[in-house]
């Protein structure tokens, strides 16, 4: 089948409102505590402000090293989407959790963890969402860093 010129794919009857938000962490790693936190890179923090109302796909990553960490057993970690402002929240299904290794002290990657895809709406131009993390029981020894994260949103409607 032959196209005319004047025939293209859109991934929206309306593509103008597609749109890409995304933030990368960069800095200083972030050591998990046993208290849900953000991830606080120093520099720039996975923290994205939405800019305009309407329905998004939310996108997270992290990547955790071991930092001579020592585990006795093994420790659940909790990686989670969260709206810092206009009702602070979690988001709905935007929590995944792993299980660390029973290790003594070893320095390595532990993995790179994708949060779940979440579908975000909102009629504010100004939330906030981020990335918050924690670990159930922190190491004997070293720590849990977060050494990586992002956030991508893509505008749906």
């Amino acid at each position: 089948m032959k196209l005319s010129p004047n025939t293209s794919f859109k991934l929206s009857p309306k593509p103008s409102a597609n749109s890409t938000l995304t933030v990368y962490a960069a800095g200083t790693a972030y050591a998990l505590t046993t208290t849900a936190a953000l991830l606080d890179f120093g520099t720039t923090d996975p923290s994205l402000t939405i800019t305009q109302p309407g329905t998004y796909l939310l996108l997270g990553r992290v990547v955790l090293d071991y930092n001579a960490a020592t585990f006795s057993a093994s420790r659940v970690v909790t990686l989670k989407f969260r709206r810092t402002n206009n009702t602070a929240a979690d988001l709905t299904n935007g929590t995944t959790t792993v299980d660390t290794d029973i290790i003594t002290t070893i320095t390595s990657t532990f993995g790179a963890f994708s949060l779940p895809p979440v579908i975000y709406t909102t009629s504010n131009e100004n939330d906030i969402i981020q990335l918050f993390g924690d670990v159930a029981v922190a190491p004997s020894a070293g720590s849990l860093d977060a050494v990586a994260a992002e956030i991508l949103a893509v505008r749906l409607t």
